[in-house]
């Protein structure tokens, strides 16, 4: 087990970012006394607001607020499941819960728009907001678009998720993981590319039982969901690669 998570540290080599380039030295910067901010679904969010948002605050002397919900999508409308009334909350509600300044703000999430059928939709050539928000391309844009209106000085990334392999996820995923990149290319906001670090030669496989029972087992699922990490899995494949990307903003 520890030969995958010496594979996940080399993994840092992969992070993508777009319209930022690297500092030559991460190292040299610190995220102490920092102010954090993060809006997601249930990734981000965790159990009882204990994911990788916590750790990183708590391990990088970070003071962090996690707007965070679980079921979360990008898009408004989306449904809890198709026989379902109820919808999903919208990750667009999320930027004015964020209160105050802070140095960095990460946005996290665009798997349950997958999952749950959300319309893909159509990148833009504006900047002036007023963009299809159930459309998970849409409302990526809005998130993108108010984020930089309401912290100009901020400096905004997104996280895209680990390898989503679950419930199905392989079918037809592929065009919104690009639509998503395509978004950040747009707005020149750098993203952390954890599904192209995490498959099935790189980084943590979690198409592999034992490492999917090791960074994503609990106490009532010992074999894991290969969503929702455990405490090790939040650590190895969230809070470290996110530490140091942030370090390159």
């Amino acid at each position: 087990m520890m030969t995958s998570i010496i594979a996940w540290a080399t993994a840092a080599a992969m992070l993508t970012a777009c319209g930022a380039q690297p500092k030559a030295a991460t190292q040299q910067v610190s995220l102490e006394n920092t102010r954090i901010g993060f809006i997601g679904d249930s990734i981000c969010y965790g159990t009882d607001g204990d994911g990788y948002a916590k750790i990183i605050g708590e391990e990088q002397g970070a003071e962090t607020e996690n707007a965070s919900f679980g079921g979360s999508a990008l898009a408004r409308g989306v449904k809890w499941s198709a026989d379902s009334d109820g919808e999903r909350p919208s990750i667009i509600s999320m930027v004015q819960k964020l209160t105050g300044d802070f140095d960095y703000i990460v946005v996290e999430g665009g798997i349950n728009d997958f999952w749950n059928h959300a319309p893909l939709g159509e990148i833009t050539e504006t900047f002036n907001g007023g963009y299809d928000e159930y459309t998970a391309i849409g409302a990526l844009e809005q998130i993108f678009h108010d984020l930089k209106y309401d912290h100009p000085t901020t400096k905004i990334g997104y996280v895209i998720q680990h390898d989503p392999f679950t419930y199905d996820a392989e079918e037809g995923y592929s065009k919104y993981y690009e639509a998503y990149k395509a978004v950040c290319d747009k707005w020149s906001v750098p993203y952390l590319d954890l599904y192209a670090s995490n498959n099935q030669t790189t980084g943590v496989n979690v198409r592999d039982a034992e490492q999917k029972a090791l960074y994503f087992g609990t106490d009532t699922n010992p074999e894991g969901d290969g969503t929702h990490p455990n405490e090790l899995g939040y650590r190895v494949i969230y809070a470290e690669p996110i530490v140091e990307w942030l370090k390159t903003l």
